[in-house]
C-alpha cells in the first residue's frame, strides 16, 4: 500500500487523534504521525523506499524530509574523513564538514561547470578518503561521474554526489544519465524537478547493508524525530509519476517546445535542456533589469547571478507555458536591448 493511500484510508476510518499533530487533521487531514498501533509507517515507508531505490538503480534509499542538505551533511558524517570538494559546492557541504570535524579541500575553477577528474587528482593526499562532486551544477552541467568513479575505486576514495539538480535524471533518454546508478552515495532533491512538495529529498547508496545501515544513523543524526509524512507521500508519487511512460513523452514534447526559444536567444549551452541559463552579457542586457521586467512581465526565474538567469521547466511544464515564457522573454529583451 503506498503511503499516500494509507493516509487516505486513516482519514476515512475516522478514528479519534488522541496524537499529535495538534491541528488533530484540522489544517490538512491527511498530516498524521506514526500510529502506536504499529499499522504506520514501517511497511509504507519501507517498501516505498525499496521501490525508489530500484527507480534509480540504487542498492538502498532513505526520503529525507530536510532537504538534500540533510543528506549531504549525513554522507560527509558517515565518511568521517577529510575529503575533496567542489569550490562551487551548496553550503550543506561545507556545513557538513564543519559539523564531523573534518576538513576538506575545494578545487575546480569558480564558475557554471563542475569539477574534473584532473581537479580532483591534484588534491589527492594521505588525509583524504572522500570526494563531494556536485552534478549537475545550478547552471546544468554534468560532472564525468563515470571517471570519477574509477578514480575513486582506484584510490580508495567514498564518490559522494550532490545531484540535488538532478532528481528528473535518468527518466527520459533527452536527459543525461543520474549518478545515483554510480556515486556510492547521491543525493537528489525530488522538491526541485519532480512532482514533490518543498524539503523532500531522497539519499540513495550503493554500500553494502551494513555500511547502508550506518549511513541510515547519520540520516537520523541529521535529521528530524518528526518527519512529515506528507513529505514522504510527495516523493513516493513523485518518483512513481517521472517513471511513468507518460513523463517521458511529456519530456520529449517540453523539449520540442523548448528547442526553438533556446535558438533565438544566447542561452548556455549546458548538459540538462530543462534548465534555461541565459548569458546576459551576450545579449548585451542588464541582469537586474532584465530579470525584474521578465518579473513584470509575469515570469519568475529560478536564480540570477549577475551574469546569467536561470529559468528552470519540468514535467510540469506544457507547451502553453513554453510560449508564454517566450512571449514575455521577447518583450522584456526589447525594453532592456537598445
Amino acid at each position: 500500500m503506498k503511503i499516500n493511500e494509507f493516509l487516505r484510508r486513516y482519514t476515512e476510518c475516522g478514528a479519534l487523534r488522541l496524537h499529535t499533530p495538534g491541528h488533530k487533521g484540522k489544517l490538512n487531514e491527511l498530516d498524521i504521525t506514526e500510529l502506536t498501533d504499529g499499522s504506520f509507517p514501517s511497511p509504507q515507508l519501507s517498501e516505498a523506499e525499496k521501490k525508489c531505490a530500484a527507480a534509480y538503480k540504487g542498492r538502498h534509499a532513505r526520503f529525507l524530509s530536510c532537504g538534500s542538505s540533510q543528506g549531504v551533511k549525513a554522507a560527509i558524517l558517515y565518511s568521517g574523513c577529510d575529503g575533496i570538494i567542489d569550490v562551487n559546492s551548496h553550503r550543506s557541504v561545507s556545513d557538513g564538514y564543519r559539523l564531523a570535524s573534518k576538513k576538506y579541500a575545494a578545487v575546480g575553477k569558480r564558475g557554471v561547470k563542475p569539477i574534473t577528474v584532473d581537479d580532483i587528482k591534484s588534491a589527492l593526499g594521505n588525509n583524504v578518503g572522500a570526494v563531494v562532486v556536485t552534478t549537475p551544477t545550478y547552471y546544468g552541467f554534468c560532472a564525468d561521474i563515470d571517471g570519477i568513479k574509477k578514480l575513486c575505486a582506484d584510490n580508495g576514495l567514498l564518490f559522494i554526489a550532490d545531484s540535488a539538480h538532478g532528481a528528473h535524471y535518468g527518466f527520459s533518454p533527452l536527459l543525461p544519465k543520474s549518478a545515483a546508478g554510480v556515486a556510492d552515495i547521491t543525493n537528489l532533491s525530488t522538491h526541485k524537478t519532480l512532482f514533490s512538495l518543498t524539503q523532500s529529498a531522497i539519499i540513495i547508496d550503493n554500500l553494502s547493508d551494513s555500511e547502508s545501515a550506518k549511513l541510515s544513523e547519520c540520516v537520523d543524526i541529521m535529521g528530524t524525530t518528526s518527519p512529515s509524512y506528507l513529505l514522504y507521500s510527495s516523493i513516493e508519487d513523485g518518483v512513481t509519476e517521472a517513471a511513468d511512460k507518460r513523463t517521458e513523452r511529456a519530456y520529449k514534447a517540453l523539449f520540442d517546445a523548448l528547442e526553438p526559444v533556446r535558438c533565438k536567444y544566447p542561452f548556455l549551452h549546458n548538459d540538462d535542456f530543462t534548465r534555461l541559463v541565459l548569458d546576459c552579457a551576450a545579449l548585451n542586457a542588464d541582469t537586474d533589469k532584465l530579470n525584474a521586467s521578465l518579473a513584470r512581465h509575469g515570469v519568475m526565474s529560478e536564480m540570477t547571478d549577475g551574469k546569467h538567469i536561470v529559468f528552470l521547466f519540468t514535467a510540469a511544464d506544457r507547451v502553453e507555458e513554453v510560449e508564454r515564457f517566450d512571449r514575455a522573454l521577447h518583450s522584456a529583451v526589447k525594453e532592456c536591448v537598445r
